[in-house]
């Protein structure tokens, strides 16, 4: 989120995989648009680790309206954190489940008893200490089993849940917002087990198309 004062130019941006990422930033396009009337701009560009989307919406007041709920503008990757009015159980499931489709990641370990990994791992990462601190301590308080630690390799904190029950429980209790996570859930709960790397598409194909339905936006 950014503003010019000199050039007086507020913009609204967001960057994605273009595979992955599409359907959400379909939904983030109509929301937009619905509340505003005004329409954002969509393009996808080529780049070397494939295709990027690119959404940016040009509007001050927008702007303004989010910077005065309290997020700041400009460069916040140290200091981001969430603001104290939306820090209720209602908005903090909201929230989570956003900055999970963000910085999240859902994955699976191998284990002995398959060649494909079985075990689920849930995963955020931030450069924001306090950040962290707020998402841990909502999620200890509904009963998650939450570990955290600071990345040895760079300046990030990770937050990670485990397991079978944890996964089930942030199905129920968070949710997804995007095909990109339903899927990889659909894929595992189907199969039993998961395969890197596969692409969206294969995934929807693995699982009958079923994971288009009940997603939680």
């Amino acid at each position: 989120m950014y503003h010019n004062k000199k050039y007086r130019v507020s913009k609204l941006e967001f960057v994605g995989n273009a595979e992955e990422d599409y359907d959400y930033f379909e939904k983030i396009y109509d929301f937009i648009y619905k509340l505003t009337g005004k329409k954002p701009s969509l393009k996808i560009r080529k780049q070397k680790g494939g295709k990027a989307i690119r959404l940016i919406f040009y509007n001050k007041q927008f702007v303004q309206k989010l910077n005065s709920m309290g997020l700041p503008l400009g460069k916040k990757t140290f200091t981001i954190k969430v603001p104290e009015s939306m820090l209720d159980r209602g908005k903090m499931k909201l929230i989570i489940r956003g900055i999970f489709q963000a910085d999240g990641c859902l994955y699976f370990s191998r284990s002995k008893k398959c060649k494909y990994p079985t075990y689920p791992r849930l995963e955020i990462k931030s450069s924001s200490p306090v950040l962290v601190s707020q998402l841990k301590s909502f999620l200890e308080k509904e009963r998650f089993k939450v570990y955290a630690k600071k990345s040895s390799s760079d300046r990030t904190f990770g937050i990670y849940l485990n397991g079978e029950k944890m996964l089930e429980k942030w199905k129920s209790l968070i949710g997804f917002s995007s095909l990109k996570n339903k899927s990889k859930y659909d894929f595992w709960k189907a199969k039993g087990f998961y395969i890197p790397h596969t692409p969206l598409n294969q995934r929807l194909k693995c699982t009958d198309g079923e994971v288009a339905n009940a997603l939680d936006f």
